[in-house]
């Protein structure tokens, strides 16, 4: 009895593998419902692949990404998932592979040479890697679907069986001569299987290419139906090779040699479609190129048997001369150098021959190129193949770096996914053994090594410098490292908010392009990550002061790469997040409450002091307007520092705001509740967010409340005032579930925030 497991595995291996070859009419008619598959070159297969794997998170910020164009996309089934190494690619390095994916969607985007450049230990060798073989499975899934010809010749002897035709054959239209059971027939004769000879096209031609040039475009307009696709085929400049290229030198000289013998419906009949696959380890549509692979002895290739048979079959050896190059293994496929050194400098000089005209000479036949040429390369290579060969410089500086286009691969400049990368090397585990923001600050600290100490966007955007003092280094690389990750933090000023507009954030991630090309590298960061986790990992929490005692160590020399003073206002920015976190969970205000207040504040402003009147509101509460109410409201709005003469101004602009907008806008024309109004919301958020501020004073200088919380958890926590109680189970309570503290990290905060009297720190 066949062993069932085994059976399941050839049952599944069919379904998967199975590819048989189509005629052209069958090939053809997949344009009813697979056109947009199947007329892709390499440069839109590569578009298609990248945005096969890429997931878009969504997600809300306070900009526009689409007029950024700075979006969060997740790949992780590309370089991360399955891979025997994984890429992490941060959000700009994201966003620079889906931008040269999408030009190629919108051009022919042929005539380049694709430089991905970066420093050595950026992972570029591991990028590319992944991405071929992932692009390898895709070209095997259903969604990687592309065809190329494949000949399918009569011998001349017995190669007919005079067996009658099953059915008429159309003398019309684009059906081919076949019966029921898909034979084929010449000069009404069935083509006997053994005795078709394959001949393959080399060069991997998309078989609508043998449908002469002239006939191409009203043929699809005839078969490709109405709709999206139909549209940009005839519109696009992505689908030009469609129209205007021809087929390779060898299909075209079988093409002509056969029409001297058979008649166009007949030669039509031999050409066939199938599945075009990848093999990198073959080279075959993908390959790779280290520095110290040999050269290529053999420029011209040949195969004996099908030159054979061609010879034999037209009588006449130079009727089709089947030669061909290394280059027509990758046509329609992926050509890569793995670096600009050795004898890779010779393969990436003679690319300069090709890539202008895309033509190759082999022997005496000219070989089209049409491949997606990708070089990794560090910086400063190009420049110093230029001086190696000085002869020629000036082809290499002008002709040559025209034809380059480079991505950068630097290091990684978003420290969420520098974090991903410690959790890739050393475990999930690694977060539990540090206290909330502090594996963010260390990777912080390796990436202020990567980052330019000038900003030209951020001198020119931000209006008061001096108001992130207290919070944030005056290089403002701290700020940079934010978007570069997409984040705009809360502490942000209300003024520099609001003037955040697409063009600074352009002018932001522009700066990008410079940097991640020195400090840390990849490998180092992992090295010293592991040093420092050795070191400090048994004692739980890790906390902001071994990060310091380690990065500032004389013994180590790491503080050479970090710029002067970070790590203090790195701390200081700690202690800023780590008191709002705190005072945020002791918050229990009713926003109820302050919501009546607000509300009753909006009527009080437009009536006189000593006025009593009724809020529309509040179901029609009377309020007494009164000095002491206003005061109170508006030093919760603008500050408890703030003169009379500025809260006199608020009160005027609140005035001005609440009749001309509030009432007579969002009210009165667009129906909005008035707890929907902008001066309410905004209004609200400042209340509570100086409530917020001020929850910690009765209780920051209280001794009884500091033991209070050491004993948290124990018997003895029992013994104090139900108040104190109470107020140390909601901090506990919101530490943990807004925060995700742990017990011990939330008793090592709340003591830190005490004995550090960080509310003091930051007292405006």
């Amino acid at each position: 009895m066949p062993n069932k497991a085994f059976e399941k595995v050839i049952e599944n291996l069919t379904l998967n593998k199975s590819f048989k070859s189509l005629k052209l009419e069958g090939f053809l008619n997949e344009f009813s419902h697979s056109g947009q598959l199947i007329l892709r070159n390499i440069f839109q297969l590569f578009n298609d692949m990248v945005h096969f794997y890429m997931r878009e998170v969504k997600e809300e910020f306070p900009f526009d990404s689409e007029l950024v164009g700075f979006f969060n996309y997740n790949f992780d089934d590309l370089f991360i998932n399955k891979t025997e190494k994984p890429f992490f690619a941060d959000r700009l390095f994201a966003n620079r592979l889906v931008n040269l994916a999408n030009s190629f969607r919108m051009s022919a985007a042929r005539n380049k040479i694709y430089i991905f450049k970066g420093p050595a230990g950026s992972g570029k060798s591991t990028f590319l890697n992944n991405l071929l073989t992932k692009f390898e499975d895709y070209i095997r899934s259903d969604e990687g679907l592309i065809y190329e010809v494949v000949w399918r010749i009569p011998s001349e002897k017995g190669a007919y069986d005079p067996i009658p035709i099953s059915h008429e054959v159309e003398e019309e239209g684009y059906a081919f001569p076949e019966d029921s059971e898909g034979h084929f027939f010449f000069h009404g004769e069935r083509l006997l299987e053994d005795t078709v000879f394959e001949v393959p096209c080399p060069n991997h031609d998309n078989p609508v290419l043998l449908i002469p040039k002239e006939y191409r475009a009203n043929l699809l307009r005839e078969i490709v139906p109405e709709g999206e696709f139909k549209k940009r085929l005839f519109k696009h400049k992505q689908y030009q090779w469609v129209f205007q290229d021809q087929p390779c030198t060898i299909c075209s000289s079988i093409f002509d040699a056969l029409i001297e013998r058979f008649t166009i419906r007949d030669v039509f009949s031999m050409i066939f479609a199938r599945r075009y696959f990848f093999h990198k380890k073959q080279g075959i549509g993908i390959s790779v190129f280290n520095s110290g692979d040999d050269l290529e002895k053999v420029i011209v290739r040949e195969n004996e048997p099908v030159q054979k048979f061609l010879n034999e079959f037209f009588q006449d050896s130079n009727k089709v001369k089947y030669l061909f190059s290394s280059y027509s293994s990758t046509n329609q496929g992926i050509r890569a150098l793995m670096d600009l050194k050795a004898k890779n400098v010779q393969r990436f000089l003679d690319l300069h021959g090709i890539i202008s005209d895309e033509v190759h000479k082999v022997s005496d036949l000219e070989e089209r190129i049409k491949s997606l040429f990708i070089v990794l390369m560090n910086p400063g290579d190009l420049e110093h193949i230029g001086e190696q060969n000085k002869k020629d410089e000036s082809s290499i500086d002008h002709s040559l770096k025209d034809r380059i286009h480079e991505i950068l691969v630097p290091y990684v400049l978003d420290f969420n996914t520098e974090i991903k990368i410690y959790i890739n090397t050393f475990g999930d585990q690694i977060k539990l053994r540090f206290m909330p923001h502090v594996l963010e600050n260390f990777a912080k600290t390796v990436i202020s090594s990567r980052i330019k100490h000038e900003s030209k966007a951020i001198q020119d955007w931000v209006k008061d410098e001096v108001v992130y003092k207290k919070y944030c280094d005056p290089d403002f690389l701290i700020l940079k490292m934010y978007f570069y990750a997409g984040i705009i933090p809360d502490w942000l000023s209300k003024e520099d908010r609001s003037s955040l507009k697409a063009e600074v954030w352009k002018n932001l991630l522009a700066e990008s392009e410079s940097e991640g090309h020195e400090g840390f590298s990849g490998r180092e960061s992992n090295q010293i990550f592991d040093e420092f986790y050795s070191k400090y990992s048994k004692r739980r929490p890790i906390t902001m002061k071994q990060v310091g005692e380690f990065f500032l160590d004389e013994n180590r020399e790491l503080k050479k790469k970090i710029p002067k003073d970070f790590l203090k206002h790195l701390t200081d920015l700690y202690d800023f997040e780590v008191l709002k976190e705190v005072k945020d969970s002791m918050y229990d205000y009713n926003e109820e409450e302050i919501s009546k207040t607000i509300l009753n504040y909006l009527v009080a402003i437009t009536q006189n002091i000593g006025d009593t009147v009724k809020n529309p509101y509040i179901n029609f509460e009377e309020v007494l307007v009164t000095s002491d109410f206003l005061d109170i409201v508006e030093t919760h709005l603008i500050g408890h520092n703030a003169y009379p003469v500025v809260k006199e101004r608020f009160r005027r602009e609140a005035i001005a705001e609440y009749a001309s907008v509030t009432l007579a806008k969002e009210i009165k024309v667009e129906g909005k509740k008035i707890t929907e109004s902008n001066q309410y919301l905004e209004m609200f958020s400042q209340f509570t967010k100086t409530a917020r501020q001020k929850v910690l004073e009765p209780y920051g200088k209280n001794n009884n409340f500091r033991i209070a919380i050491k004993e948290f958890g124990t018997e003895d926590f029992l013994k104090y005032d139900t108040k104190i109680r109470e107020k140390i189970k909601l901090l506990f309570a919101n530490l943990s579930g807004k925060y995700g503290y742990t017990q011990d990290c939330a008793k090592t905060v709340c003591l830190y925030v005490l004995d550090n009297n960080l509310a003091d720190k930051f007292e405006f």
